[in-house]
This record gives C-alpha cells, structure tokens and sequence, in this order.
C-alpha cells in the first residue's frame, strides 16, 4: 500500500518542479529580450548628432534641450526659447503649432519625440525689412527634432503629409539612401521634410535634406569646429537652451529672422 502510494505522488512532486523551472526559464527569456529591446531602443535608435551632419559653415545653431528626460516638457521649451530667442510663447502656442502640422501633439508629437531640438540657418543674406520673409527665400534653415521611435516618428510624417495633401498641396518624394525627402509648395522653413538618422528634419529647402541624408562621413563637419567643440562643450543639463553662431553680421540677422518666423508660427494660423 505505501510503495502505491508514492508511486502515485511521486509524478505529482515532479511535474511541480517543472513547472516551477519552467515558468523561471520563461522569465529568464522575457528578461532577456526586454533587456535586448533596451539595448536596441537606445543605441540603435540613437544617430549622430546634427552637427556630426551639417557642413561647418553654419551661421547659427540653437540648441533646445527641452527636458532631463525623454518627454519634452512644456515649461522647459517656453525657458529655452525665452533664453535663445526671448520669445514669451502665448497660451495658445501649443494649439497654433498642433493646427499648423494638422497633428495631434499627443497622440502624434509626444509618443516618438526625443529630448534634442535644434534650429540651424545657413548660407543667410538678409535683402529686406521682412527677415522672416528673408529666411525663407534667402537662406537655407533647418530644424531638426530627435526621434526616440522611429516607427511612430514616420505616422507623424504620414499624418502630416496627408493633412498637407487634403488641403491641397502637391507632394513629392525622393528617396536617398535609406531616407525618403517629402517636399511641398509651402513658403516656410516646413516646406521640405524627412525622417533621417533618428531626427525628423523640415528645411525650405528640399536639396538641403537630400545632402543631409548623405551621411555624417562627410570632411568639414561643422561638429569638428574646435569653436562648435567648446560651445558644446558649455551646454550644461541644467540650461534649457543655448547658440551658436559663427560670429558674423549674418549671425546676427539670421537669429533675428528665426525669432521673427517663431512668433508667426507660434501665433494664430
């Protein structure tokens, strides 16, 4: 009677010890992939900076760092322009900017947005009063928006090139490299956009972002200007905004013209 008795417990006892072990090896597993998702959402999906991308004759860099993590935040925005540009955002800038790209902030904006803003003019010659107006059809201006996820990064794009489509402009596209160059008929620095190398870029400028795409190999970056070196270099985590520029008038009327095109487009539409 007793040898039927551990006969009959003794498959029990096991089948509760591999279960056991298995559910651990399960767990091992799914620690694992997530620590190899990690892994990959954090370097993979990180690219080189802008600067390791732009030509070093660039007249003004703005540097926005717009959180300590990876959410922008809104207060730290509004500081980090009030400190490039002094500009005082209206309440109602968040809507302003949401109406104009036809997104939701977020739904569409928040879920792939990294914590590196950045706006860049070169090749500026300022001809009239109207800077903002100069920006655009005298110079070439760049801003670049860090994406922590890609895949959410190219809906945004979809989104924003369909309502671009339904309100009546023409698209077109071009593919470099790895990247695809979307550009419309707008008369701003949103006229030409393109997912490449992690950042979401708009320019005026459609060749602007097909060298772009070209890569960071190239010789005279603007991140090997020891003067670029030393002002990355100041930007502290505790500031929320910093600048560039290459010390000439240009600079000087190219920071004027970008505060002048943020305050149209931070305004009503």
């Amino acid at each position: 009677m007793a040898g039927m008795i551990n006969s009959s417990t003794l498959p029990r006892e096991r089948g509760l010890g591999y279960a056991l072990v298995g559910g651990l090896a399960i767990t091992l597993v799914a620690a694992l992939i997530g620590a190899l998702f990690v892994y990959w959402f954090v370097t993979v999906q990180q690219g080189p900076a802008p600067a390791d991308l732009l030509p070093a004759d660039v007249q003004l860099y703005a540097s926005l760092s717009p959180t300590l993590s990876d959410v922008p935040e809104q207060p730290r925005i509004e500081r980090a322009l009030n400190e490039v540009f002094g500009l005082t955002m209206p309440s109602d800038a968040a809507a302003n900017v949401a109406a104009l790209l036809g997104v939701d902030l977020d739904s569409d904006v928040v879920t792939w947005i990294g914590s590196d803003i950045a706006v860049v003019v070169r090749d500026f010659t300022p001809v009239t009063r109207d800077v903002a107006a100069d920006l655009v059809t005298n110079g070439e201006v760049l801003v670049f928006l860090a994406s922590r996820n890609d895949p959410q990064a190219r809906l945004f794009l979809e989104k924003h090139l369909t309502v671009r489509r339904n309100r009546g402009e023409t698209i077109n596209e071009q593919r470099v490299g790895e990247a695809i160059i979307y550009s419309g008929e707008l008369n701003s620095p949103l006229r030409a956009v393109g997912l490449i190398e992690h950042y979401v870029v708009f320019s005026n400028r459609q060749e602007a972002l097909i060298d772009l795409a070209a890569g960071p190999d190239r010789p005279n970056r603007l991140a090997d200007l020891p003067a670029f070196q030393q002002f990355r270099e100041t930007i502290a985590a505790v500031r929320s905004g910093a600048i560039y520029t290459d010390g000439s008038p240009e600079s000087e009327a190219a920071r004027a013209a970008v505060r002048a095109w943020l305050v149209q487009m931070l305004g009503p539409q």
